[in-house]
């Protein structure tokens, strides 16, 4: 099947397999677009889950923070949409989720529930369920170091990497203070069977300028894996010119996906305008506009 992600319809996307997909990402000529949600979190909008804006408001794909892959619970949902597989044909979209290495203490004392642990028993009810990508990262104050990912990614690629897309790193700092992502480290996780990893946009952590930005994405591209740039400093609330700056500096870099985080006025989902502000500067009117509009039944 060649298809390119930002051009199929779901009755196409919902069948890929693990390599379909990221050839279809591939093909999308860095224009895929990735929104995160905080399932814990209240919805934005009465009547609709925090989900359901992120996808009508043309993300290709949906990243799940905090969700617990034991309990399934997404606010605002049914409650008979009580599966990522349940959940992908009621948007349309592919489904990924973070599972974060954190140590014991850390997540007792952070109120982690084991659910969202990246451990291999999880990491298979995700696969079982539906996920599409599953991404081996950190939230804030987590304390989880590139190493802990790398160990992580190693032991559920084993599991289950050729079931699913391994997507990898950190998008801030996670907790440790001055760590920085090397090519040491991206060859490492190529190593260990990660597809992709993931970085901070340029503009988003302080020092990750666009030149740097581009030489992390170089040595991704050499080793074959995707790059997934990411706004996940609460950007996602700032003004839509700032997103499209962001947007702009992203592509430049040459990031595969483009993606924006989970906190607006507060956390659940970014501004919806900054989701179309960052999809048309990424890709244009025509294929924001046919994510927003297209049926899931085509």
């Amino acid at each position: 099947m060649v298809v390119r992600l930002i051009d199929a319809p779901w009755s196409i996307i919902r069948s890929m397999s693990k390599r379909n997909l990221v050839e279809a990402i591939k093909l999308s000529d860095g224009r895929v677009i990735a929104a995160e949600v905080v399932v814990t979190a209240p919805p934005l909008i009465d009547k609709v889950s925090n989900v359901e804006i992120a996808a009508g408001f043309g993300a290709d794909v949906i990243i799940l923070n905090f969700y617990d892959v034991r309990k399934k619970v997404i606010e605002g949902l049914p409650p008979e949409i009580n599966s990522i597989k349940k959940l992908r044909d009621f948007i349309g979209r592919p489904v990924g989720l973070n599972l974060e290495p954190v140590k014991p203490d850390r997540a007792k004392m952070l109120g982690y529930t084991e659910g969202r642990l990246a451990s291999v028993e999880n990491a298979e009810i995700a696969v079982n369920d539906g996920a599409d990508f599953i991404i081996i990262t950190a939230n804030p104050m987590a304390g989880v170091t590139f190493r802990d990912i790398i160990k992580a990614v190693k032991e559920i690629s084993d599991a289950v990497g050729d079931r699913v897309v391994l997507l990898a790193g950190k998008m801030h700092l996670a907790g440790i203070y001055g760590e920085q992502l090397s090519k040491e480290i991206i060859e490492e996780l190529a190593k260990s069977g990660a597809d992709g990893i993931i970085i901070p946009a340029p503009g988003t952590v302080p020092g990750i300028t666009t030149d740097i930005a581009r030489k992390f994405v170089e040595q991704a591209h050499n080793t074959d894996l995707l790059v997934m740039s990411c706004i996940g400093t609460s950007q996602e609330g700032a003004d839509a010119e700032t997103i499209k700056r962001i947007a702009l500096m992203s592509k430049m870099s040459g990031a595969d996906i483009h993606h924006i985080g989970d906190s607006g006025y507060r956390p659940g989902v970014a501004m919806p305008e900054n989701i179309i502000a960052l999809g048309v500067t990424i890709r244009g009117k025509r294929h924001t506009y046919r994510r927003i509009a297209q049926s899931i039944y085509r």
